[in-house]
């Protein structure tokens, strides 16, 4: 599996693009979907997965669905939240992007999308829905699990119990795993362990 990250809209928002034998699989498609059809040139994009449903990583979604008709999954708990336009506000900013396609909601456990096997891990705190998902040695984290830093809780659905609660989840998993964020660069989850204080 070939794995690259790029870097999109005013928020620095990681989307991370998946690929085997030219299946492509989006996580948090972020900035403007036209970028996305000169990233994926020939190859089939066949879904796409949200790791929560705030307005910087969603953005892409709905131009995306419509070109290809392709599966979008998020969590149940974050659905009414990705299709809020009111999200925006708390930056100062009049209009949020939000998701008017049809989804489907996510189950914790392994979710098969055509070559690629993913664990989906629920993980709610910085929102209600956020989730986790992992494949092979990468763990995309969404804004759950920063490099020395964790997802504020200060938003709608953000919750500080349940934070530390999913961070006790992610402490458990394999240090070796390579730790893909939703915003800032990667780091592992064992760096992680040793370093980043909230995971003390």
């Amino acid at each position: 599996m070939e794995v690259k990250k790029i870097c999109l809209g005013s928020f620095g928002t990681n989307t991370y693009i998946l690929e085997i034998d030219n299946n492509v699989v989006l996580i948090d498609p972020a900035g403007k979907y036209e970028k996305f059809l000169e990233i994926l040139n020939n190859k089939k994009l066949i879904s796409i997965l949200l790791t929560h449903g705030h307005f910087d990583h969603i953005k892409a979604v709905d131009g995306l669905y419509r070109l290809f008709n392709i599966p979008v999954y998020i969590s149940k708990e974050d659905d009414e939240l990705s299709r809020d336009k009111n999200q925006c506000l708390a930056f100062g900013l009049p209009y949020s992007p939000v998701i008017s396609c049809p989804v489907i909601y996510l189950k914790e456990g392994m979710l098969k999308i055509g070559p690629f096997n993913f664990e989906v891990i629920f993980t709610p705190g910085h929102t209600e829905g956020s989730v986790c998902y992992k494949i092979d040695n990468y763990l995309f984290t969404g804004d759950t699990l920063f490099r020395m830093s964790v997802g504020r809780t200060d938003l709608k659905g953000g919750d500080n119990r349940k934070l530390k609660s999913s961070l006790r989840i992610l402490s458990q998993l394999n240090p070796e795993l390579i730790v893909c964020p939703g915003h800032d660069s990667l780091t592992t989850l064992k760096e992680e362990l040793e370093s980043n204080p909230y995971l003390k």
